[in-house]
């Protein structure tokens, strides 16, 4: 793990309250870590639908920082999560324990979120990494 060749990305939805992704690459390309959510600003609701942190790489605050990525923009909105590993079953109390947003794995969403998205994604653009 070198923080130095990690290549932090950002792909935005496609619509209002569509999918957004965060990847880190590592320069080969291999994603080692990658967070999708969903949020509807109307309703002021946040889904996390996937994080994934590969084997070498977990415990090492990926997930954490991603979230953190997440819920920028988002105060006061209600989250929730899909069902959740084991591994995600201990993730998400200690995020909620460092952020004070509850992720109860109850998969919420609107009817802005249900909405059919056109097949075709953004492009993802670079994105800074999180502090630690």
């Amino acid at each position: 793990m070198d923080p130095d060749t990690e290549d932090w990305s950002y792909q935005p939805p496609s619509t209002p309250a569509g999918f957004q992704s965060i990847y880190v690459r590592q320069p080969d390309g291999y994603d080692f870590a990658r967070l999708t959510w969903q949020v509807c600003d109307e309703c002021r609701i946040g889904l996390i639908a996937k994080i994934r942190v590969t084997g070498p790489w977990q415990r090492h605050g990926y997930g954490s920082r991603m979230v953190r990525l997440a819920l920028r923009d988002c105060d006061g909105y209600r989250w929730t999560t899909t069902p959740q590993s084991e591994l995600a079953r201990a993730f998400f109390p200690a995020v909620t324990a460092a952020t004070g947003v509850d992720f109860p794995a109850q998969a919420h969403l609107c009817e802005h979120m249900r909405a059919r998205e056109p097949r075709h994604f953004e492009n993802s653009r670079p994105l800074a990494p999180p502090p630690r």
